[in-house]
């Protein structure tokens, strides 16, 4: 079940840059991507953790500059699906325990795609945030 102010199979920005912010600041199939395939020269934070803890949090808010937008975005399921940056989604999905044959499925289709577009498509289609929602321990969920 999902918080009170948010529909079922989603959870707050917040929260969720909460649970990353406890994991890891690197794993294999991110690391590699960023060092073989694409590191984004706009991400922010020294590591992928700061990055997507920030990217996570920022969304809750009208944000600045190239990232300014009309209204807030609270929910984690909106903002991952439109997460334009392969190594950090590969790293979502490293983090969140996604298994290793499926992040290397979404690892070998992200590198043969192409541009970063296309890379992300192939991932998500891959690893979707429904899968990823379901690593969501039980009593975050429950919680806005």
């Amino acid at each position: 079940m999902a918080g009170a102010d948010m529909p079922p199979g989603d959870i707050r920005c917040k929260k969720f840059a909460k649970i990353l912010a406890a994991k890891a600041d690197h794993y294999p199939y991110s690391d590699r991507y960023m060092g073989s395939v694409h590191d984004s020269p706009d991400k922010t934070g020294r590591t992928e953790r700061e990055h997507m803890t920030g990217w996570f949090c920022g969304n809750e808010t009208k944000g600045s500059g190239a990232y300014a937008r009309q209204t807030s975005n609270h929910s984690s399921k909106r903002c991952y699906n439109s997460l334009m940056n392969a190594a950090s989604l590969l790293w979502i999905a490293e983090a969140m325990d996604i298994g290793e044959p499926t992040v290397h499925r979404a690892f070998e289709a992200a590198a043969a795609a192409g541009d970063y577009r296309r890379a992300c498509g192939a991932i998500r289609t891959i690893i979707t945030w429904d899968m990823i929602y379901e690593q969501i321990p039980e009593h975050h969920r429950l919680t806005c």
